[in-house]
């Protein structure tokens, strides 16, 4: 079971990671489903204070609840795409950070609603250049926990060790976060669909 949901964590990470933009313009409920699982899978751990290699039944229950709720927002909203990528994308690396540096709990859930707001305001000043730096960090994230799932002998992906002073976890978040960012840039051109007059 933990090397099936670490399997999952990473494809769903590198997913978000290599296309993230090329997958909110191309396929849009899908995109907003994998980020949906990924926030799902951090409010589950938050709110259970659950290790990050224990998938407990309610972290998989949340995970999936949030992943189908945010498939059918991208049909529902869709005139509110723009707020709603900021809230999916702020809110995953907001929970992202709050595992990281040891906040569980409410105070956990806090940064995560923080990270959403403010993601809601950053993508209607910056909208593509903010997918791009999210998902490539939102999607590394998801993919190191996927990896420690995996690799469980291994706290060379545990982020939580962060906290404790471990500077390796984070030096591969960062790298795998910019060669994302910058495979992203380098498609922007070719993903980007630009919006109609109507």
């Amino acid at each position: 079971m933990e090397l099936l949901n670490g399997i999952l964590l990473v494809l769903a990470g590198l997913g978000i990671m290599a296309f993230g933009l090329f997958l909110f313009y191309a396929l849009l409920p899908l995109f907003y489903g994998l980020f949906g699982i990924g926030v799902g899978y951090w409010l589950g751990a938050l709110l259970t204070n659950a290790a990050p290699a224990e998938m407990s039944l309610i972290k998989l229950i949340v995970a999936i609840a949030i992943g189908v709720f945010f498939f059918l927002s991208a049909y529902i909203l869709e005139p509110f795409r723009r707020i709603l990528i900021g809230i999916g994308l702020g809110s995953l690396v907001g929970g992202f950070i709050a595992s990281a540096i040891g906040l569980v709990g409410f105070l956990g859930v806090i940064v995560m609603f923080f990270g959403a707001v403010l993601g809601a305001l950053i993508t209607l000043a910056v909208y593509d250049i903010f997918i791009i730096i999210a998902s490539s960090f939102g999607g590394a994230g998801l993919f190191m926990y996927g990896l420690y799932h995996i690799f469980q002998s291994s706290t060379l992906f545990y982020i939580g060790n962060i906290e404790h002073g471990s500077v390796i976890p984070l030096i591969i978040w960062l790298v795998a976060s910019a060669v994302a960012i910058g495979w992203q840039f380098a498609n922007m051109e070719r993903w980007v669909i630009k919006p109609k007059l109507s």
